[in-house]
């Protein structure tokens, strides 16, 4: 395949869809420096620690509807042109909370942010690995992480040195941004093939693979094409999608999958670095985030390059490891500091330990947990459920990521900052097991490879493909 195909409009295509996780990213990491400018008042908004939680928390709650809209629009209208209606909500959102002074509007604002996110959740990653043949899906998909780091980056580097106001400005302009460098990309060609437009499916299809050779062309599309036919013989739907026994291994597999995603500690830290580095670190909170952000987005497009050469279960089950570790590390400092209380000198002499702790959970998380989920849940499931599939992975996901934002307080001020960071890293101890034994390896197979062995096929089904495919090559060739 790779000697036929030119990827060019593949990496651009999958790069500029990849743009909107910019505004997660951004919208993830917004609390850090805003919560200081609101608590100071700087912001010039009179708000309570309770109403910080819930401006923080609703952010998931909005991604929840998000996610539901974003399902219907992926079908309904195609991906490309959902990613363009994801941008409304986020561009609404980043307005009011621009102009507001109230926290009831704030409260409105992050919602609405967090719907587009929901939508972006859904609908980019489904895009990305449709488009992109098998050598490169799994590297594309990282890209996505990277941008969401950039989009954190850009955050934690400008917020806490800018104004309130030119901080919310920039939530506004992302949005704008990814909506133009999307205008040109292609739609993707199962979202036609579904729907039974096979003439459009394959002028997409031709142009993602930047190939002139019609007969190998026709070769590949056929491949797929029979495969979306098989598939959406079977229905559409919620009811499907819970209630077929094809489909249960896959639903099992992306449910731990976004519990170790989400449950491992990163809404916490993203939401609350600033605050986290200043309790903890005599190293300037501001300064300790651009610190985090720069290594977040070198450690994920580091771990771009590492799909392409090593497996998804090999980084997943590193990468819980790893992420496990340093939540133990930081946990530990804040037993001796909450707990033990260790002598003031001793502390001091300590304190790099939360930013190795942070800073090590950071380039472990980025290179597995960070994105692979997102590309498995695309992959496991066949075109029929998978726009149903990612919509519930990732409503579930909003529902983790509302719980760690809004109780994350409670527990630290009920039991300490030490059970926070351990709790995380017992979900991360848990995961090992379950990488190990639970989650299959997807790297340099076809979305259809990975869904035929998911189902585990029967030869004499694969054959009767086999013969269906040739059966269409040979009408291809009479025409």
């Amino acid at each position: 395949m790779a000697e036929s195909t030119k990827r060019k409009v593949q990496y651009l295509a999958g790069i500029c869809a990849s743009l909107t996780f910019m505004f997660t990213g951004a919208t993830l990491a917004w609390p850090s420096p805003a919560i200081p400018k609101l608590t100071s008042g700087e912001a010039g908004v009179k708000i309570t620690d309770e109403q910080i939680s819930w401006v923080v928390s609703l952010h998931g709650l909005g991604a929840l509807l998000g996610c539901y809209g974003g399902q219907l629009l992926n079908e309904r209208v195609g991906r490309r042109k959902t990613i363009f209606v994801s941008s409304a909500p986020g561009i609404l959102g980043a307005i009011m909370i621009f102009f507001s002074k109230m926290p009831v509007v704030m409260y409105l604002a992050r919602f609405l942010m967090g719907a587009s996110t929901g939508v972006i959740a859904v609908v980019t990653m489904i895009y990305v690995t449709e488009i992109a043949d098998k050598e490169i899906r799994g590297a594309l998909g990282m890209i996505i992480q990277v941008m969401n780091n950039f989009g954190c980056l850009i955050i934690y580097s400008v917020g806490p040195f800018v104004s309130y106001t030119f901080l919310n400005s920039i939530l506004i302009t992302i949005p704008i941004i990814y909506v133009l460098a999307c205008l040109w990309i292609p739609e993707s060609p199962y979202y036609h093939l579904k729907d039974g437009r096979i003439a459009a499916a394959r002028k997409e299809f031709r142009v993602l693979k930047g190939s002139k050779n019609e007969k190998w062309i026709d070769e590949q599309f056929n491949v797929i094409r029979i495969h979306v036919q098989e598939n959406m013989e079977s229905k559409s739907s919620v009811k499907e999608l819970l209630t077929n026994t094809k489909y249960r291994k896959a639903i099992y597999i992306v449910l731990g999958l976004k519990i170790l995603q989400y449950m491992t500690g990163i809404l916490v830290i993203q939401s609350y670095l600033e605050a986290i580095f200043t309790e903890s670190s005599s190293i300037s909170g501001p300064l300790a985030s651009i610190v985090y952000g720069f290594v977040q987005i070198v450690a994920c497009i580091g771990a771009t390059f590492l799909t392409r050469w090593i497996g998804r279960r090999i980084l997943m089950f590193v990468s819980c490891l790893g992420v496990s570790l340093s939540m133990t590390l930081v946990g530990l400092y804040f037993y001796l500091k909450d707990v033990v209380k260790v002598q003031p000198e001793t502390l001091a002499s300590l304190f790099p330990v939360p930013l190795i702790g942070i800073i090590g959970f950071n380039i472990l998380y980025a290179n597995g947990l960070g994105n692979l989920p997102y590309v498995m849940q695309v992959e496991l499931f066949p075109v029929n459920v998978k726009a149903v599939a990612s919509s519930l992975a990732t409503m579930l996901a909003c529902v983790f990521s509302f719980v760690v934002t809004k109780f994350y307080q409670v527990v630290k001020d009920s039991f300490g900052h030490c059970s926070v960071f351990w709790s995380f890293a017992f979900v991360g101890y848990a995961g090992l097991f379950f990488v190990y034994f639970c989650v299959p390896e997807t790297k340099d197979k076809t979305l259809e490879e990975v869904q035929d062995n998911m189902e585990k096929r029967s030869p004499e089904e694969r054959a009767l493909r086999e013969r269906n495919i040739d059966e269409c090559d040979h009408r291809e060739e009479a025409k």
